[in-house]
């Protein structure tokens, strides 16, 4: 009896350590994510974000009752990742579901918050039919509202959407960028790269005629013309001080009444040129590049605007369409104690158009011949690494200011070849080049999470068939017959190959039983 009593005592024991045990880690949330890029973990700045908020954000999510199945796995994903917000956030970041009362209720909704009705083709009773749903996201911060459509696909750049828009609402969160609007600035069209600037970074405008204080970081978007030697000035003690800086330069413009083309000669390229930057006299051309439909069916080339693929460096990795617009070629000085990082290049086919006239042959557009693209892999970004010495060293600027400051401490400085990069493309398949830009400002300022989170769904698959032919130098030719051919051989080996090792093993298999019969007595 004593015997069982202990028995049962012991048993009841360790079931209530168990109990216990499950009732302590049921406060826990415990994940490990095995996930390519962390997909289904917050990122760093994702978690900053939640923890700078100084007041209750409420996400309300707005959704038809019945999503289409290619939008259960986003739907899904996107309750897992605002639950994840929600854990980190310490009570400051809230979501829930909105539930109208009927349909034209939603839709009323949806069209007072910005929200887009999504179409789609489903098959149902035996035929197809066009649906219409609405989901999307409503932010409120503050009395300030801001609204997110969800799209099919989009779960690889959700995370970086969401947090865009949390910084965004939440400005104290982000960290803050002067902008130096050059002359010509306000000739183009900026507003994808404006509306992914000021989603990313606290922006205010940089005239330079002051010092620079209270910025973490600068964007030079390039200029024509000359600053004055009070802004060339300020901007130079800027870096001296340490200040990071992106520059967008280069030495060629287009006139804007004829097509011809000019050399420029500012003061900003001595400067950078002082720093160690070389930008080219003439201007970069490539095979690959900026096509454009002239008429029915006939595509024009236009080497003078390269279409370039991103480089291992995080500024420019995963992103391959990038097209810069007169480009300048960026090299070395070859200053001691200075070091040159390139960070995006041209193609192997690519060549010069030669200063200071700039002449083009009008079958350059139509039928290029290989003979002009013989340069080979021209550096059009780079980041200059080390201490630099002010361009004022012995100026009057300099023995009149008691705080001048003559050299620099260890830093990166950033140089794009192309103060076009940001201008709005008339092809939607350039809209993500701005990216490097944004890339490199948050290179600067130590943001890899976020230049991680932005670039994550931009990644090309190893199997890539264009990323196997910049792998091992195809760039040139027919590239779509190229890539076609590629892909063709790719599937007749998949398909002959196993069958052709099935047949190998049993051969093999035969072979050793064969040898195995000759040897018995």
């Amino acid at each position: 009896m004593k015997k069982t009593f202990g028995i049962m005592s012991s048993l009841s024991i360790k079931i209530g350590i168990v109990v216990v045990l499950l009732l302590v880690l049921g406060y826990f949330s415990l994940r490990i994510d095995f996930s390519l890029g962390k997909a289904y973990s917050l990122s760093r700045v994702s978690k900053d974000a939640m923890r700078a908020l100084e007041d209750v954000m409420v996400v309300k999510i707005v959704s038809s009752s019945s999503l289409p199945a290619t939008m259960n796995s986003l739907d899904r994903y996107t309750n897992d990742l605002l639950r994840e917000y929600a854990s980190v956030s310490r009570g400051k970041f809230r979501y829930e579901y909105l539930k109208p009362r009927s349909r034209e209720e939603l839709y009323q909704l949806a069209q007072d918050s910005g929200l887009s009705r999504i179409r789609f083709q489903i098959y149902e009773n035996d035929q197809f039919t066009t649906k219409e749903v609405i989901f999307g996201l409503l932010f409120e911060y503050q009395g300030k509202v801001q609204s997110m459509n969800l799209m099919p696909n989009m779960e690889p750049q959700l995370e970086y959407e969401l947090t865009m828009r949390i910084q965004a609402l939440a400005a104290h969160t982000m960290p803050k960028v002067a902008v130096y609007q050059g002359s010509g600035f306000f000739e183009f069209q900026f507003e994808n790269f404006e509306r992914a600037l000021f989603s990313n970074f606290n922006v205010y405008d940089a005239k330079l005629s002051e010092p620079l204080t209270q910025t973490e970081a600068l964007l030079f978007t390039g200029t024509v013309g000359d600053l004055s030697e009070n802004q060339l000035y300020n901007l130079d003690q800027y870096i001296m001080r340490g200040g990071k800086v992106v520059f967008l330069q280069d030495k060629v413009d287009k006139d804007p009444t004829t097509p011809r083309f000019f050399a420029l000669d500012t003061n900003v390229i001595d400067l950078l040129e002082h720093y160690g930057f070389r930008l080219s006299d003439d201007m970069v051309l490539d095979m690959h590049c900026d096509q454009q439909q002239k008429g029915l069916g006939n595509m024009v080339n236009f080497p003078m605007n390269p279409v370039l693929r991103g480089s291992s460096h995080p500024i420019t990795q995963n992103i391959d369409n990038i097209v810069m617009y007169l480009a300048s070629g960026i090299s070395f000085s070859g200053k001691p104690g200075l070091s040159f990082e390139p960070i995006l290049q041209t193609s192997v086919q690519s060549g010069w158009i030669k200063a200071p006239e700039f002449e083009i042959e009008p079958e350059l557009y139509y039928n290029p011949g290989y003979d002009v693209f013989t340069a080979g892999p021209i550096n059009t970004a780079a980041i200059l690494s080390g201490s630099f010495d002010s361009y004022f060293i012995g100026s009057e600027f300099a023995e009149t200011d008691p705080d001048f400051v003559a050299k620099s401490p260890q830093l990166k400085l950033v140089l794009f070849g192309d103060k076009e990069l940001i201008v709005d493309s008339n092809n939607s398949s350039y809209d993500q080049r701005g990216n490097i830009v944004l890339n490199a400002l948050d290179y600067l300022l130590g943001r890899d999470s976020m230049i991680q989170i932005r670039s994550r769904h931009l990644s090309t698959s190893l199997l890539s068939v264009p990323r196997f032919m910049q792998k091992i130098g195809i760039d040139w030719g027919n590239m779509e017959k190229i890539e076609n051919n590629i892909k063709t051989t790719a599937k007749v080996v998949a398909i002959v190959l196993p069958p052709l090792i099935l047949v190998l093993i049993g051969l093999l298999l035969a072979l050793k039983r064969k040898l195995k019969l000759r040897q018995k007595p």
